[in-house]
């Protein structure tokens, strides 16, 4: 494309433009800048005003969507077409592609990144920071909540939370996808499927966890927040987020919350890092994810190096050790020593979506050496082969790495 961005046909030689919008507006580049459970995200060019975009591709194959199921999806989609606030992303196109089977969405691009990326990078964040990207949090999700019907979001993580770092504007995306969503909330919280409004504000106090603790908190994630929750040294801060995270009928709105005096105090800032602002992204992963270590934080690698187990509650532990369930796979490790050698058989169960009866499982046998091989290198290759999400990707590698920390744990103390 050429610098006047008027190049948008892909047969003009531009071995970068992969697609065009049926009004010819909007151009796709070939390779993907992000990739999520449903959809995967592209860079593109609007040639009309000259402004970079995303342009979002959800395909019925992928997500194994009927022809009805995807006209449900779209129409889900189109409804952030209508939707007009400064702290929502803004929608510009959607349409369906009958030919290819998939769902087209053309919206802002943030190249900063989302709220956890963006999170990770600035571990030493001051509250008042936390309390300015929380605000606009609310105020998008009071302008959802206000609609006639109300718009529920239902999946609120801070992966889906956008950041402009030059000006620090916050923005929600990924909505219009409630057809897709599963069954996350279904057995947490006795929401037991019914989605309403305090669910966002239940994922949203997550979000405010997260940010303050640097642990990575998700919905279908979230069994040890009340260890984190005490892990917050600002007393109001510690206070706000537990009337977020508390019983559905008594959580207050995003209105009442914006009232809340958390804002209207002034107060000494502190800072916001975690206890643990220095660990990689997959440790935190692991430490976020064990419910099991007694609110204990180790770093998988010493585990792995040492050979010091810890943190063993006892039986008490709600997953079992080398078993964690992810977006689209529950991962099981089990192993046998031989020859100096993990023999590993891993068992990959699909996880179901609502009305889903048969599911998918995978049974992977692998020889993994300690002395050569590693945890994230296995489940990057498990990716490659069986086009894992990211998300689902971490949660291998943290299976593995919890599986492996009892072995060789135990192999120490022999």
């Amino acid at each position: 494309m050429d610098d006047s961005g008027s190049g948008h046909n892909p047969g003009d030689g531009d071995d970068e433009v992969a697609e065009v919008d049926p009004e010819g507006s909007y151009c796709r580049y070939k390779e993907p800048v992000g990739k999520g459970r449903f959809k995967t995200v592209f860079r593109a060019f609007n040639s009309q005003i000259g402004i970079d975009v995303a342009w979002s591709k959800v395909s019925a194959e992928s997500n194994h969507l009927s022809e009805d199921q995807l006209h449900s999806v779209a129409k889900d989609m189109m409804t952030g077409l209508e939707l007009d606030h400064p702290n929502i992303i803004k929608c510009f196109r959607c349409w369906e592609d009958s030919e290819h089977r998939c769902i087209n969405l053309i919206t802002e691009l943030f190249t900063s990144g989302n709220l956890r990326q963006y999170r990770n990078m600035h571990k030493h964040l001051d509250l008042k920071a936390v309390k300015r990207m929380a605000k606009q949090i609310l105020r998008g999700l009071q302008y959802l909540h206000g609609m006639n019907p109300s718009v529920t979001h239902g999946d609120l993580r801070c992966d889906k939370i956008y950041v402009n770092g030059h000006s620090g504007e916050i923005k929600i995306g990924d909505l219009g996808l409630a057809t897709l969503l599963p069954y996350r909330w279904e057995e947490h919280e006795g929401h037991k499927g019914v989605f309403d409004t305090s669910v966002d504000v239940f994922a949203f106090g997550l979000c405010m966890l997260e940010l303050i603790t640097l642990k990575q908190l998700d919905p279908q994630h979230c069994s040890n927040w009340p260890d984190l929750l005490a892990e917050v040294q600002d007393e109001e801060a510690r206070t706000f987020i537990a009337k977020c995270l508390g019983s559905p009928e008594q959580r207050p709105t995003a209105e009442q919350l914006l009232a809340d005096p958390f804002f209207a105090v002034k107060q000494v800032a502190k800072p916001a890092s975690g206890m643990d602002g220095e660990l990689n992204a997959s440790a935190k992963n692991l430490s976020a994810l064990q419910s099991d270590q007694g609110g204990e934080k180790r770093r998988p690698e010493d585990a792995l190096s040492s050979g010091a187990g810890g943190g063993d509650s006892g039986g008490e532990a709600s997953i079992a050790v080398g078993r964690l369930k992810g977006e689209d796979y529950e991962f099981c490790f089990k192993a046998d020593t031989m020859e100096g050698k993990l023999h590993f058989l891993l068992t990959m169960l699909g996880v179901t979506k609502p009305g889903e009866t048969d599911q998918l499982r995978r049974d992977i046998e692998f020889v993994f050496d300690p002395e050569t091989d590693t945890a994230d290198s296995l489940a990057g290759e498990l990716s490659q082969q069986f086009n894992l999400s990211p998300t689902d990707t971490e949660i291998c590698a943290a299976a593995l790495k919890e599986y492996l920390a009892k072995e060789l744990g135990s192999e120490a103390n022999d």
